[in-house]
Parts: C-alpha cells; sequence; structure tokens
C-alpha cells in the first residue's frame, strides 16, 4: 500500500487540492470541503488549537473569514499529494508535506500558517524552521531548548545556510527577522 493515498484502503486521512476545490480521502471515499467527517474536523480543530502560530496567522489573513479557516488552515498544512496520511489511523497529524500552493516564497504567513519555507536553494523544513528561530544562541543552547544535540543542531544550521545561501549565522538572523520568524 505504500504508493496509495491514504484513506483510499486505510483508516488514514490525505487532504487534496485539486483544481481549486479541497478534498479530504477518508474511509475509501473523497469527501469535498465542506462535507469532510466530524472526526476529522474535529482532530482538526484541536490540532490547530494547538498550533498558535497558525492561529495567528489565519487572524492576520485579510478577507478570511471565520467559515474558511479551517479550508485556508488544511491547504495550507496539507493540500498536496503523497503517500504518506496527513492524519494517520490513530488519529495522529503528520506536519511534514510540502505543498506548493502557489504564494510559496512571497507570503508572510510562509513557516507560519505552512509547516515550511520556500528558501532560494531549497525548502527548510520543520525542524530547520525550529533552529533558525533560535539562530541568535548557541548551538548548546539551541539544543537545550529543543531537545537535540548540539551537532544536530550544527547540521541543520548547515543545512540553512545551504539553502538560503547564508554565509554565516548572523546572515541567516537576518533572514529569519526578513521572513517574520525569528524569536526576538
Amino acid at each position: 500500500m505504500k504508493n496509495l493515498i491514504a484513506g483510499l484502503l486505510d483508516e488514514g486521512t490525505d487532504f487534496i487540492k485539486y483544481e481549486g476545490d479541497l478534498y479530504c480521502i477518508n474511509g475509501g471515499k473523497a469527501h469535498k470541503w465542506p462535507d469532510f467527517p466530524k472526526k476529522v474536523i474535529d482532530i482538526l480543530e484541536d490540532d490547530m488549537l494547538n498550533t498558535p502560530g497558525a492561529l495567528k496567522a489565519l487572524s492576520q489573513w485579510e478577507n478570511l473569514l471565520p467559515d474558511d479557516f479551517i479550508p485556508r488552515y488544511v491547504t495550507c498544512r496539507f493540500g498536496g499529494i503523497d503517500d504518506q496520511p496527513d492524519i494517520d489511523a490513530n488519529g495522529k497529524i503528520s506536519h511534514t508535506e510540502y505543498f506548493d500552493c502557489g504564494l510559496r516564497g512571497k507570503c508572510r504567513f510562509e513557516g507560519k500558517l505552512c509547516c515550511s519555507i520556500k528558501a532560494e536553494f531549497g525548502i527548510l523544513t520543520k525542524a530547520e524552521i525550529e533552529v533558525l528561530k533560535q539562530v541568535t544562541l548557541s548551538y548548546k543552547d539551541i539544543g537545550e531548548k529543543l531537545f537535540i544535540s548540539p551537532e544536530t543542531v550544527s547540521t541543520h544550521l548547515q543545512n540553512l545556510r545551504s539553502k538560503t545561501g547564508s554565509k554565516n549565522n548572523s546572515q541567516l538572523a537576518v533572514y529569519a527577522h526578513q521572513k517574520g520568524i525569528s524569536n526576538e
């Protein structure tokens, strides 16, 4: 089942943005928004409540009506098609998907509402973004804050410099401020 869309033959769920419409694949069926299964909407609402940065971005999105919060959240975080469930059979959400919504590189909510940022030379992962937020700290302090080793911090920072074209951590700090994701 590795190359199948989640939700077709298993208990997982996948979200797909297709020709302007948002779909949820769950229980072997495609459900078009707003007719998602209640259990899926409940999981999404809980996830939104546990993602304050995304909630803040939704609240600041111009002309976005309250009825559009869930579909915008889903589109930004899960809109692409892949073979990994966006919600697994146990109801656990995976925030690892990259979806090019057409606003990548120019959306002021990139990395806040969605889980990744498109940089000049690659896509920043969620883990890299978390390290980038702390770039002004020492490797040890970043590691302690994020519960990772200083070596892992170093690897993430090296990848960040490569993907953003930054030569050093000072340039990365400026990049983080420009993207609005720094912790300062």
